[in-house]
């Protein structure tokens, strides 16, 4: 049976009010709250690098290449929901709007996109590989797609250590 977290996951505007109380002497000690928020984001992740871990193997072992495609994708958005998480303050789940506010992040953080765009490719291809019967994937192909998955863990991975 898988557990869920019963830890309340903030909001931008529970984040703001709680910002204001501390600001305010109000008794709120925001050191707390931001330990449990990099605990939600670090487990977060650990699934990135999981299902990147499975990618890698799979393609080491030549299985199914649409599954490394997959698994890459998912990589790519629990490492970039973690940082959204942390540094905006919003857990987005969907996934065409967690791409258009990591694009955000990182125009805010690097000025560039680039990342951003190329987790929107392999979302598309990871909808295709997953319902499009069709779809061939090539090995290069997925070499790419761990590449950028590493990449995007990577500059999450640092997101989350600078909160």
């Amino acid at each position: 049976m898988i557990k869920q977290n019963k830890l309340m996951e903030l909001t931008p505007d529970k984040w703001g009010l709680l910002v204001y109380l501390s600001d305010q002497d109000a008794g709120v000690d925001l050191t707390a709250i931001k330990i449990f928020m990099k605990h939600i984001a670090k487990s977060r992740l650990a699934l990135a690098e999981d299902n990147l871990s499975v990618a890698e193997k799979l393609l080491e072992l030549g299985f199914s290449n649409r599954t490394v495609i997959h698994k890459s994708y998912y990589s790519m958005y629990h490492a970039a929901r973690s940082a959204v998480y942390l540094q905006m303050q919003i857990d987005v789940t969907r996934h065409r709007s967690l791409v258009d506010k990591f694009k955000k992040l990182l125009i805010k953080q690097f000025g560039d996109e680039t990342l951003a765009k190329q987790m929107n490719v392999w979302r598309m291809d990871r909808i295709k590989c997953d319902y499009d019967l069709n779809v061939e994937v090539a090995e290069d192909m997925c070499e790419s797609a761990i590449s950028d998955a590493s990449m995007i863990i990577d500059v999450c991975k640092n997101l989350v250590d600078e909160f």
